[in-house]
């Protein structure tokens, strides 16, 4: 054996991999991207908006929405195979892969694809188009040429396309020129009442360690499973740790709380990537084929460790953004007394073998371990495999965590219920007011004028008028479409002008959390979530004739004065007895 074929094959994961682009003008997806291939709910939504549209006789422009590597022109290449007769009646124009001219703009490449589209020529048109373009793109075509499109941007507008903080209708219209998918509404997960779940993420991981004749990945384990050279193979091991269901079960719920905790964009190309690197450890991935080989048979007992996927995934965050947020939700972070209690008798013990074999279950060593002589491994190394096996053995992630919380106040709020509505506003308001200090009064909020006193504090009334989004969502159990934040929407206090609205991410809510419980924001969160320090000084700034009140500090009286301020421009200044 020359080389190792199990990783030759992997390799066809990789976002630099010829498998990883499609060019969505025609069908060219070979058999091991068709065996990859997942269907997924925005391809559903995608397939009959462009059955519908292309029995329509006017014109139809289908606008295909969303980031760099989602999947876009991987759909509508398959979709070249599954609709033919009805994708066929529409020319289709790929913003990330069409060849533009060298002496025009992308602009001036998408205003003349666009051209049947302009307010001038689209009654008299009946072209058909599927245009993929990203987000950015559209938003800079439109900033350039909207002039000439305003049908095109009245729709755009009207289904919240530019808008991450809402979801683009569902809804397929008949009467209208135009139609949409946005791809930045679904995600690699979605939301049901009983938590997060990714189809996605668990069919890929189950698909490539399915024993199947397309399955180019498997075939070649099955060549080198045996081969005793490989005996000690960690790509062999981590491919062999997917095939329990529970650890790829797991793989997936760490996968979405990294994604939905930090709003991390993770298409199905850079997710088949991060299998990719979680297989094949960097240390082989790196070197030349005759070289992976060599370095194999020569692993050390702690570099084998260190390949491992228990320990890999959590310890190498410069893989990739993916993998940092891994890093940031590794069991060794957390302890309790339980585990203390292990590590310390790991430490003691003469061999820490016979704890393993006391504590893990075999399924998680496989046959790799047989050959480690973990009495010499250094004991630091060893504790640190010992407690990311327990967390692969009865790891949960969400239990009694604030992203359960979070995750089950976002299922809701996107299914607009109002008991969590409710929530969501309570949790900002009482968290504006405490922001500053706790007022100890409800219609109180402490008032920062300029640098910090320590001798006084300043109060004002305070009120908020919420204008909450209802989303549409009531009906459906499980949502695909929806948006990763709580947006919260107040009247200003100021007449006439804009309503006041904030996002409310995983970080701010859960530091929103803790000021509930008393904790005092430091200059440190002023500086992390200054979005949400301009939108309090938004929403208890907006009225100049609020009435201030003056404590002094530790006198004993809740408020030892107020200034008040009438429409004429007086002030009053008095002592409250």
């Amino acid at each position: 054996m020359r080389n190792h074929i199990l990783i030759d094959e992997l390799q066809k994961l990789k976002e630099s991999s010829r498998y990883a682009i499609a060019q969505g003008n025609s069908y060219d997806i070979d058999d091991f991207k068709k065996f990859l291939h997942i269907e997924r709910e925005v391809e559903n939504k995608l397939k009959q908006i462009i059955i519908s549209s292309s029995k329509l006789n006017t014109s139809q422009l289908v606008l295909v929405c969303g980031n760099v590597g989602d999947g876009k022109s991987h759909i509508l290449s398959y979709l070249h195979n599954e609709i033919p007769n009805e994708i066929g009646k529409f020319q289709i124009h790929n913003d990330a892969t069409e060849s533009h001219n060298p002496n025009e703009s992308s602009n001036d490449t998408l205003l003349r694809t666009l051209n049947s589209f302009t307010d001038e020529n689209i009654s008299q048109s009946n072209v058909k188009l599927i245009l993929a373009i990203n987000l950015g793109t559209l938003s800079k075509f439109m900033e350039e040429y909207g002039f000439k499109f305003q049908k095109l941007g009245t729709f755009i507008q009207k289904e919240s396309i530019l808008d991450n903080t809402l979801v683009s209708s569902q809804d397929f219209n008949a009467d209208s020129h135009f139609h949409q998918i946005n791809f930045t509404d679904y995600h690699l997960y979605s939301l049901t009442e009983n938590g997060p779940v990714s189809d996605i993420i668990k069919e890929l991981l189950c698909r490539i360690i399915t024993p199947s004749e397309s399955n180019l990945i498997y075939k070649a384990y099955k060549k080198i499973k045996d081969v005793a050279d490989l005996s000690r193979c960690p790509v062999k091991y981590n491919y062999e740790f997917l095939f329990r269901s529970e650890n790829r079960e797991l793989i997936e719920l760490l996968i979405i709380q990294s994604i939905a905790q930090n709003k991390e964009i993770v298409s199905v190309r850079s997710l088949l990537n991060f299998i990719y690197d979680l297989i094949v450890p960097i240390q082989l991935s790196s070197l030349a084929d005759i070289d992976q080989l060599n370095a194999v048979r020569n692993l050390s007992d702690s570099e084998l460790i260190d390949c491992l996927i228990p320990n890999y995934i959590f310890e190498h965050a410069d893989l990739s953004n993916l993998f940092a947020r891994l890093s940031e939700l590794d069991p060794c972070n957390v302890r309790s007394d339980e585990t203390d209690e292990k590590l310390l008798k790991l430490q003691s013990i003469d061999s820490p073998s016979e704890l393993f074999a006391i504590n893990i279950q075999p399924e998680l060593y496989g046959e790799v371990f047989k050959t480690i002589k973990m009495d010499e491994v250094d004991r630091n190394l060893v504790s640190k495999f010992f407690l990311r096996l327990n967390f692969f053995q009865y790891g949960n992630l969400f239990e009694n965590s604030n992203f359960q919380e979070y995750i089950t106040w976002l299922y809701h709020f996107n299914k607009g219920n109002p008991t969590y509505l409710n929530k969501i506003y309570n949790l900002v308001e009482n968290s504006v007011k405490k922001w500053y200090g706790d007022p100890k009064k409800g219609d109180k909020v402490v008032v920062r004028l300029g640098r910090r006193q320590t001798k006084y504090r300043v109060f004002q009334d305070f009120s908020l008028t919420p204008k909450p989004y209802i989303p549409n969502n009531s009906e459906d159990k499980v949502l695909y479409q929806f948006v990763q934040e709580f947006t919260v929407c107040y009247a200003s206090p100021i007449p006439n002008e804009q309503d006041i609205k904030i996002a409310i991410d995983y970080s701010l809510f859960k530091t929103l959390k803790m000021i509930n419980k008393g904790y005092r924001p430091n200059k440190k969160d002023n500086n992390n979530f200054i979005y949400f320090v301009y939108f309090i000084n938004e929403v208890i700034q907006g009225n100049q004739y609020n009435t201030l009140y003056i404590d002094e500090v530790n006198v004993g009286k809740p408020i030892d004065y107020k200034l008040t301020k009438n429409h004429f421009g007086g002030y009053k200044f008095e002592l409250v007895s």
